[in-house]
């Protein structure tokens, strides 16, 4: 990390340089008290909603679990990824965490068996097709190279298998790459167990089919959510957000 302190006038010119050419390339650089914290914000939820237990939906290599971990939380994470790559490092990053547990699932709003697009990063691995946009703004990186025949489940018919019937305030956050409202909707049952949804709102598609965010976030508050916290997640070169973390939770909770 460089350190550039923007009260001395030589760190002021370097970092004007830096953030010219990086604007150039179509990034932007802040300081970094600037940037508002996702993290942070969890950390105040975790404690003041006393979440108990976390399910994480599209958790890839399990990035989101080892996330809450180095946050403090302690409790137990229930992870879902289907794509065998990706699982089968999720299962070696949570197999010393006893109270992480990881199941080759994918959730939707009915049970089926769906084609899955794996991409070259993993992390683009979509049931969706990837829009122009998405192959202007990111290239090669997410190209398609194979496709996997994976199931699909409504967690409400398996959350008593997954989560402690105990636990009653529950995070549930949903990654799926376009996917996160069908997942949500197979939660349906579950969620008077849920205290907090983390998910993500498309402005500008990535994947064909996606909701706008508007209507995403208008769905999730007549599930009786409301908004908590909206984080820009990237950028285009145009400065335009292309999809915000989105936090909602039950205002009685």
């Amino acid at each position: 990390m460089i350190s550039l302190d923007p009260t001395r006038p030589l760190h002021r010119l370097l970092a004007n340089v830096l953030r010219q050419r990086l604007r150039a390339a179509g990034y932007d650089i802040v300081r970094h008290r600037d940037i508002h914290s996702l993290g942070q914000h969890l950390q105040v939820l975790f404690a003041q909603r006393e979440i108990d237990s976390i399910v994480d939906v599209g958790a890839f290599r399990g990035d989101y679990g080892s996330f809450v971990r180095r946050l403090g939380y302690h409790g137990p994470i229930a992870s879902f990824e289907p794509a065998a790559a990706s699982y089968a490092e999720l299962a070696r990053n949570c197999a010393g965490d006893d109270s992480w547990s990881a199941y080759r699932l994918a959730l939707g709003s009915r049970n089926e068996v769906r084609e899955l697009n794996v991409t070259n990063s993993g992390d683009f691995s979509s049931f969706l097709e990837r829009t122009p946009y998405s192959a202007e703004m990111f290239g090669d990186h997410g190209r398609v190279e194979a496709r996997e025949t994976v199931e699909v489940r409504r967690l409400d018919e398996i959350f008593d298998d997954c989560v402690s019937t105990d636990a009653c305030r529950v995070l549930l956050k949903v990654d799926t790459q376009g996917w996160d409202l069908e997942a949500i909707e197979g939660a349906h049952g579950c969620l008077p167990r849920v205290v907090a949804l983390q998910f993500e709102v498309s402005v500008n598609p990535i994947y064909h089919g996606v909701p706008d965010y508007l209507d995403a976030l208008r769905e999730v508050a007549e599930l009786g959510f409301v908004l908590s916290d909206l984080v820009p997640v990237v950028r285009d070169k145009r400065h335009h957000v292309v999809e915000f973390d989105c936090v909602m939770v039950r205002p009685d909770s």
